[in-house]
Parts: structure tokens; C-alpha cells; sequence
């Protein structure tokens, strides 16, 4: 197993659900923590098991999964680096909703639950960030529904690309910053890698989208849009798609 080293001061000082505690705080905290190590495409939880802990990502990058009734995975969202997941189980005790799996060499901080609902009960502002952490999860599960209800492929996969554009300042523009794998995308749109390859291929030919190492220049993000409202070409096929959204 690959040797990490972690620094746990500077790991918790980096968590966006711990920042402006007290420093006395963190530090008593430090001695709960548990920090682990997991390499490519590891499951960090499954869907399932128990909700002791809340997970603070410390590096890395995982990807949020569930499963449809024939088995299928379907891919939810992204954790990054700094961000926290799990507190609807260790707010209300119940299993895991949802499976865990690491992006690349990740390193993870588990909280108990008793200490996590004890910052949330004591601490105003860990409880605000909480909630709209779960607000947020609200808001993902409705895009989702909505992803998933397209009945054509790249219009499932053009819908997961236009939920992940970030509009660039004084509107000079958008982009999608550290594109997730093809792997990736294409679990979150439950497609095959092909057919991300397939529609990343098209967009790039057809000039709305701009590809800049690990990541995406949208080029004209109306036109975008428009595909991931639904591909409705004749015949599903999506380079008539895109001539008609352009």
C-alpha cells in the first residue's frame, strides 16, 4: 500500500465544513479523526453500510454513485478536495444511500458521528454550512431526475456537461474546469465511454466546445444548453442535433 503522510493541523484547517472554529477546537479534533488512504477506483463506502462517520475529503477527488434497480450504476456527483459527505446518515442513523468510489489516490478523514452531531448541536455555523450542504443534495437528486429523463444518449450526456459549466467573469464566457474521465461522465449520464467519446468528438468539430488540457472552453454555451434540453433530430442522430441547435 502506498505510504501517505498527513499533516493533521493543515488537513483540518482546510475543511470547508471546519473553517473559523477555534484553533483549541481543531486540535481536540485532530485526536478523533481518522485519516486513510485509497488509490484509483476504490470504494471508499458502499451503499449500505452504516452512517458512523461524516468524510472529509483531505486529497483527491471521489465520485458519488448509485445503483438502478437492473444494477446499473448510475454516477450522482463529485466530492472535491475540502469538501464533506455523508451527513444525512449521521443525522438520522440509517445505512448509506449511495456507494463512494475514489477518482485517484485520495486520502479521507472520517469523523464519528457522535462528534460530527456534537459540532452540528454546538456550533451555528457548522450547522448552516450542514443544511445547505443537504439543500444542495436536494437540488442535485431534481437535476438528476432530470438527466436521466432524456431518452437519448448524448442528450443525457450534453445535459451532465451544460450542469457542470462555470460562467466566466464579466461574461467573457464559461468552462468546465478539471473535466471529470470519459469513465466518469459516462456513469453520471448512464451511457457507454463510446458514446461520451462520440459526443465530446462532435462538439469539438463543431466549434462549441474547446478542449484546454483537463479542461473544457465553451465556446457558445447556448448552443449547449439547447442540446442538453434534448436531442430532437430525426432519427436521434446528434450531429443533426447540433446543426439545428447552431
Amino acid at each position: 500500500m502506498k505510504k501517505i503522510v498527513v499533516h493533521p493541523t493543515e488537513a483540518l484547517r482546510q475543511q470547508q465544513l471546519l473553517q473559523g472554529l477555534d484553533a483549541a477546537l481543531l486540535k481536540q479534533l485532530e485526536g478523533l479523526v481518522r485519516f486513510q488512504y485509497f488509490p484509483q477506483r476504490q470504494v471508499v463506502l458502499q451503499q449500505g453500510s452504516p452512517g458512523d462517520a461524516l468524510l472529509l475529503v483531505v486529497s483527491g477527488k471521489l465520485q458519488v454513485i448509485s445503483f438502478s434497480e437492473d444494477g446499473r450504476e448510475v454516477g450522482i456527483h463529485f466530492i472535491e478536495p475540502g469538501d464533506f459527505w455523508g451527513e444525512v446518515a449521521v443525522i438520522d442513523g440509517q445505512p448509506r444511500t449511495s456507494t463512494l468510489v475514489s477518482l485517484g489516490d485520495t486520502v479521507i478523514g472520517f469523523l464519528p458521528r457522535a462528534t460530527a452531531t456534537e459540532l452540528m448541536t454546538r456550533h451555528p455555523l457548522v450547522a448552516e454550512r450542514v443544511m445547505k450542504r443537504l439543500c444542495h443534495t436536494i437540488r442535485e437528486a431534481s437535476r438528476l431526475r432530470a438527466v436521466l429523463s432524456a431518452a437519448r444518449a448524448h442528450a443525457r450526456i450534453f445535459s451532465v456537461l451544460h450542469n457542470t459549466v462555470t460562467p466566466l467573469p464579466g461574461g467573457q464566457g464559461a468552462v468546465i474546469e478539471n473535466l471529470p474521465t470519459q469513465q466518469a461522465l459516462a456513469t453520471m449520464a448512464n451511457v457507454s465511454r463510446e458514446s461520451v467519446s462520440r459526443a465530446l468528438q462532435i462538439l469539438i468539430k463543431q466549434g462549441i466546445v474547446e478542449k484546454d488540457h483537463r479542461r473544457l472552453i465553451v465556446l457558445q454555451p447556448q448552443v449547449l444548453q439547447h442540446l442538453a434540453n434534448g436531442d430532437r433530430s430525426e432519427g436521434g442522430e446528434p450531429e443533426k442535433a447540433v446543426a439545428q441547435a447552431g
